[in-house]
This record gives C-alpha cells, structure tokens and sequence, in this order.
C-alpha cells in the first residue's frame, strides 16, 4: 500500500512538473528592454495562459508546463516580438534581439485597415482611410458613416431612430443642440473610425434607444508627436461661417497627452412654414430663424503608465456656446369659408443662449494577471450651467372690424446640472470563457430657475414686463450591474452573452404647483451576439439587446416659452422612459453586408403640436405618443476593385406600424426607402489630386404619428495634397437645395403642415497643415458618465 502511494505521487509530480523559460530581451544596440511583457499564448489561439514582465536588465522567467506556445513581446501596447516555441524541457532562449521601429512599420505596411470592418456587435468605418470629409467636422464623417443617417442635424441609425455618441467610449452626455455644436468643434481629420453598435453589449449603459455611435480619436505612435492646424470658410446662401481647429497629440516614454482647441463663428438662416387647418380658419405661419453662434471646445486627455501594470489619468472638457436667434414671425388667419384673411400677427422673437458645459474624468487602468485580466476605475463630475433669455413682443391686426392689439412677454430660464458617477469594470479570461462583469452608481441633481410673463392680447403697447418666478428641481440616482461572457469556439463560433441590471429613483418638484412626481422602477437588459465564420470572408451573424430611453432634462421641464398668445412651447414632467428591443440578423461575405432586422419601441415620446379644435390655440408639448414595430432588411456594399475608385454604398427597406398611445392622434404604418452611395476618385497617379462624391435620397415615409415626403442630397469635394503636410479642400453641399423636410400629421382632428429646411446648401473652403509624426493609432477609454451628460441641454 504504501508503495502504491509512493508511486503515485511521483507520478502526479511528472504530471504537473513545470519548466522554466527564460531569457533577455535587448535592443539592437543591446540595451536591456525593461518593464516589456513576455506572455505565452495557446499554440492554435489568442489566449494568453502565462507572462511576466521583464526587470530592469530585460530578463525574465516564466514557470509553466510543457507545451507548444506562442511567446509574444510587447510593451506600451506595441508588440515587439513574436515567435513559436515547444517546451519539453527548462529553455533559455538567451537574448531576444528586438526592433520596435521595423516591427511597428511591418504592422502599419501589413495591417492596412478595410474601409468598412465587421466585429461580433459592431460595423467599424475606417474614415481615415476615406477623403470626403476634407475640411469637416465629426459630423460631416457621420453623414457618410454606413448605416447612418443625419437630416435637420439630427443622428439616427438607418431603419430606427435616434441613437447616442460617444467620443472614445465615453458617451456625450448633451442636448441636440450642444451635441451638433461639439461635433462640429471636432475636426474630421482627428477621427480614426466610427464603430455604428447596434446592439451594444451589457458593459455600456442601456440608455439610447436604437445603440450606439462610437467616435474613436487618433492618438500618437510612441516616441512621437503631432501639431494639426487648420482654418476654413464656409459660404450659405444667407449667412457665412468662419471655423479655426488645432490637435496636438504626444506619446513619449511612458506619457501620452491630446489637446484640442477648436473656435467657431457661424451663422445660419432656417426657413420654417406652416399651415394648420381648423375648421372654420387657416392658419399660415412663416418663421424664419437667423442664427449666429460663437462656439469654443476643448478636450485635453492625460495618460501616464505609472507601472507595467497600472495606467492613470484624466480627461477635460469644455464647451462654451454663445448663440443669438431672431425670429420675425408672421400669421396670417384666413377665413375657410371667405378665403378672405381675418387677422395678421406680426412678432419679432429672440433667444440669447448661454450654455456652458465642463467635464472631468479621472481612471485608473490596473493590469491583475498575466493572462489578461483588467480593472478599470472611473470618477466623473460634470458642470453644466445655461442662462437662456427669450423675451418677445408684436400686434395683432384684425379687419372685420378693424382693430388693433398688441402683446409681449418673456421667458427666462436659468438651468444648473451637476452629475458625479463612478464605474468599476473588470476583463476576467478564463479557460473556458472571457469574462467581464461591473458595475456604475450615477447621481444627477437638476435645478431651475423660471421667470416669465406674458401680457396676452392688449389694446395698448405693453411697457411693464412684471415676472413671475417658479422653482422646478429634478434629481435622478442610477445603480447598475451588469455581467457578460465572450466565448471563441474551435468551429469558427463566437459568441457574447451579458445581461444589465438598471435600477433608478428619480423626484421632480414644481414649487409652483407644490407638487411632486416620484418615479422607482428596477429594469433588466440582456444583450446577445453570435457569429459564425463558415469559411474565410463569410461570417454570420444573430443578436438582440433590450434598451432604455429616458428623457433629457430640458424634456421634463415644465417651462413654457410662448411664440405667441396663441402658440407655446412647454416640457413635461411626467413623461415615462421608452423601452426598446432589438433583434438583427446579418449575413457578411466579402465586401457586402446583408441585414434582417426588427425593432420594437414601447412608450414612445417625442415634441407634439396639439391644436385646439375649440379655441385655436396650439400647444407644443412632449408626450408619450405610441408604441412601434419595424421590420427591414438593409445592404451595405463596399466597391474598391480599383486603385483610384472607392464606392461605399447603402440600401435600408423596411415597413412600420405605430400604434397610438393618446387619443388626440392616430398611429401610422407604410414602407421606407434610403438609398446612399459615397464615392472616393484618385485623380492623378500620385493620388495628390482627390475628388469624393456623395449622395443619398429618402423615399416618402412614415415614422410615428406622421408621414413625410421625400428628401435628398449631393455634395461634391476636391482635395489637393500640396505636399506631406498640407492639404487643401474645396467642398459644396446640398447642391441641388433638397434637403428639406416636409411633413403631415394630424393631430385632434386638426391637419397640419410643415416645411423646413436648415439652409445646408454651402460651399466651404478648408487649408489645414500639419507638424510631426503622421502615424497614429486609436485609444478607448471606458468612463462612468456615459450616461448622464447626453440629458442636458436647453
């Protein structure tokens, strides 16, 4: 007996008996490569099962059973030697002679990036590998992103609508309107790609109703630095814009920094016309807007790699906004049964906007094994501070009999949010699955300010404005925990599998109205992606994810600002989150892309003008209006069989039905149509003369409780490269003047129309010059407010 015990445990020790592998990693001038990661992978796969790190002489020892491996050599995330060994015994491979700067030029030479790429939950679009955004801003690149659709600047994914931003993995956390004008202040050339997520994973927040939009920014290749400069002029058919950018990026030893500095002065002319029908009256509205805006953005990013294993640092950023809007509007009221008109308001509106927005984020990046596990920790806070005065005033005219009223008023609003967060998340590969589990608490607390006054009709001009100020506070607490598995099968089957739990208290008060709205509700929101690769260049795809749309801040404010007597604009306090579900199917092979596609979207709200049958007054409110079902299949092909021609092009069909959720309006359902091509020429053999070509047209449509007509754009740039830092562009917009939106609904009985165009009909003239390295690589940084920031605005 106790021989069979001796044997067996010198057999268990032969078993599990490990070796030694050593060696010293040194440069070509043989100097030791300190702090460089040594990891061996599985021989057949991309995971990692042993490392360690070098000391300060380069060597290292890793004990780990026999076996056949892959020893990889990396440091400052740049790999810098890579070799295939067997193990059956203790080896020394003696000194490893690396290169990091042939090892970082093969990889630049060898891995040359796809236009449009396609990962397990998300397509990734190259854009600085395109040339059509010369001169641009971040959202001139989403307008030819695939999959994308922009129209009246707001940023919808092609098939569903509207969606949330990130700017490297750290979700924007601002209104429409402070989110066009940072994505204007960011230059195009500072963009490496755009990842459309479309069913996000459990990681991100479930907030955004149909995914997500990652903008990723370049960063610098270690040991090198890189100064981009750049000055345009932009001509409207009313108005001009003058813009000046600048991006420094920097990447020594162990620090990496990016500033940007950006200024705009713009102007713009929005035409806006209406025709409401009451039964015994039409009413026709002309309100044209005159816009001017001084914008100033910054963002200034700090990473320092205080060990091999521990990364820290900090973002800031600030939007400062000062825009000025005059409106001179004119109603006139006709009689249905004369067609004679009855009455002529005449009103001169103005809005002086205040905005201000700064943001801070510190994390910390913890390595906690050598087979790849992480730990990152975020804290935020952000300040967002507006002071917005809307003060307006006119006459009414009537003819039968004739008289005269006058009327003014004003509305003020002073708005401060405060938000801090903080988010843990940890990368935990196993030997049978990676995976990632995390959590984020988030407290928001929103204050408002309210003075206004309206003198309703007079007959003498109004000259004492009394004001009546209310108080209106909203405060909103978010815990979250989530969970999620990544798993690579042997048969060329991936898949990621998570699930999100969401719970959030949330108050408003109306000191007004001494009320209170409480709102407590616990929510689950599971994500699934499966792919399957058949054979190379063929990939299958299957996901579904559930998501959340909660409302802005400005979209629960009870403010109301008046057009005039008759017409006001006003929030609501008790609107209710939207609940969403997504189902994709997507079939890839080669460079086309097919994709089958369901939605459904439950508690739906948005802005709706309700007329007054009775008395004709029209209130513009947001309210939850209906429930929706979207069946679609959409194609994405990418052309590039020549050298000089790239063609990027897009086909969305898809059928909705909307089911109301208010007496006041009906749903609707009918089959859409987008087609979208964008097209890249190289001119010339040297590729310094380049030419992009761009458009896209929508069918007539439906979408919720309204139908539009169709609408299209062209735009034309041309590029010349004068020589390695210079670049020089020359684009026109909207040529044919056709991106316009048109639409009917009909609301109480009442039919109503619209026409609107933003006056995006342009010609921009762009120089940009830059110093240093051209080389570039993009950086990700998960944060913990990637939830909140995007609710604010006004």
């Amino acid at each position: 007996m106790n021989r069979l015990l001796f044997i067996a445990f010198i057999l268990s020790n032969v078993l599990t008996a490990q070796v030694k592998i050593s060696g010293k990693v040194v440069t070509a001038e043989n100097s030791p490569v300190a702090f460089a990661e040594v990891v061996l992978f599985e021989n057949n796969g991309a995971r990692p099962v042993k490392g360690e790190v070098t000391n300060e002489k380069g060597e290292f020892i890793i004990p780990y059973k026999a076996g056949l491996y892959r020893l990889q050599i990396s440091q400052f995330n740049s790999v810098l030697y890579t070799k295939q060994i067997e193990v059956t015994a203790d080896l020394d491979l003696g000194e490893i002679i690396t290169n990091p700067a042939q090892e970082l030029a093969a990889v630049v030479i060898t891995q040359k990036k796809e236009i449009v790429e396609r990962k397990v939950d998300r397509l990734v679009f190259n854009i600085e590998n395109t040339i059509s955004t010369a001169g641009g801003d971040a959202l001139d690149a989403l307008k030819i992103t695939p999959g994308i659709q922009i129209q009246n600047e707001t940023i919808n994914i092609v098939g569903k609508s509207t969606v949330r931003v990130l700017l490297d993995d750290k979700m924007i956390e601002l209104g429409q309107e402070e989110l066009t004008n940072l994505l204007k202040s960011i230059p195009a050339e500072n963009i490496k790609s755009i990842e459309v997520i479309t069913t996000p994973p459990a990681k991100y927040e479930a907030l955004g109703n149909s995914g997500l939009v990652n903008i990723r920014l370049k960063k610098a290749k270690k040991d090198s630095w890189n100064l981009s400069l750049g000055t345009g002029y932009l001509q409207r058919h009313h108005d001009s814009e003058g813009s000046n950018t600048s991006n420094f990026i920097y990447n020594q030893n162990k620090l990496s920094m990016s500033a940007s500095l950006n200024y705009r002065d713009s102007g713009i002319y929005l035409e806006q016309e209406s025709r409401i029908h009451f039964a015994d009256e039409l009413w026709v509205l002309n309100y044209p807007l005159q816009k001017k805006s001084k914008m100033l953005n910054g963002i200034f990013n700090m990473q320092y790699i205080a060990t091999p294993k521990w990364v820290v640092g900090f973002q800031y950023l600030t939007n400062i906004n000062k825009t000025d809007t005059d409106a001179t509007r004119s109603l006139l009221i006709y009689d249905n049964d004369t067609n004679e008109i009855n009455k002529n308001i005449t009103s001169v509106g103005y809005a002086y906007l205040r905005p201000t927005l700064h943001s801070v984020n510190f994390f910390n990046e913890y390595k906690l094994n050598p087979k790849g596990g992480k730990m990152f920790v975020n804290l935020d806070y952000f300040k967002y501070k507006s002071k917005d005065s809307r003060p307006y005033e006119g006459t009414s005219e009537e003819y039968n009999p004739p008289k005269e009223q006058f009327f003014k008023g004003i509305n003020n609003n002073n708005q401060n949010i405060r938000n801090f967060s903080a988010k843990i998340d940890f990368e935990t590969p196993l030997e049978w699955i990676n995976l990632g589990f995390g959590g984020k608490v988030s407290f928001s607390d929103t204050k408002n300010l309210i003075s206004t006054f309206n003198s309703d009709f007079t007959d003498q001009p109004v000259t004492d404005l009394p004001l009546a100020e209310f108080d209106f506070s909203y405060k909103e607490n978010v815990q979250a925990v989530y969970a999620s598995g990544n798993k690579k099968f042997s048969n060329n089957l991936e898949s990621q599998v998570g699930l999100r739990v969401e719970n959030t208290q949330a108050k408003s008060y109306d000191v007004a109205l001494d009320q209170s709205v409480n709102k407590n509700y616990t929510k689950l929101f599971p994500s699934v992606n499966i792919s399957y690769a058949p054979q190379p260049g063929a990939v299958y795809r299957l996901s579904y994810s559930r998501r959340i749309d909660r409302p802005t801040f400005a979209q629960l404010n009870p403010n109301i600002a008046y057009i005039n007597p008759f017409q006001s604009i006003q929030g609501n306090p008790l609107l209710q989150p939207a609940f969403i579900d997504n189902f994709e199917f997507i079939f890839s092979y080669k460079k086309l892309e097919s994709k089958l596609y369901y939605s459904h979207d439950k508690n739906v709200f948005m802005q709706i003008s309700t007329p007054d049958p009775n008395t004709n007054v029209v209130r513009i409110i947001n309210q939850n209006i209906f429930n929706m079902e979207r069946y679609g299949i959409s194609e994405i092909y990418v052309f590039n069989k020549f050298k000089w021609w790239t063609s990027n092009n897009t086909a969305d069909f898809n059928y909705t039905k909307s089911k109301s959720l208010i007496e006041s309006t009906n749903g609707v359902e009918g089959f859409n149509l987008k087609l979208a091509t964008n097209n890249d020429f190289a001119l010339n053999d040297k590729k310094t003369v380049l030419l992009n070509v761009n458009y896209w047209y929508v069918f007539p449509k439906t979408e919720g409780f309204v139908k539009l007509d169709a609408s299209s754009s062209a735009a034309v740039t041309l590029q010349y490269l004068l020589n390695d830092n210079l670049r020089i562009s020359l684009k026109a917009n909207d040529i044919f003047r056709t991106e316009k939106i048109n639409f009917n609904p009909t609301v109480n009985g009442v039919y109503q129309e619209y026409r609107l165009y933003n006056d995006s009909r342009y010609v921009q003239l762009y120089l940009n010059y830059r110093l240093g390295s051209k080389k570039a690589k993009s950086v990700s940084r998960n944060t913990g407010n990637e939830e909140e920031r995007k609710r604010v605005g006004n």
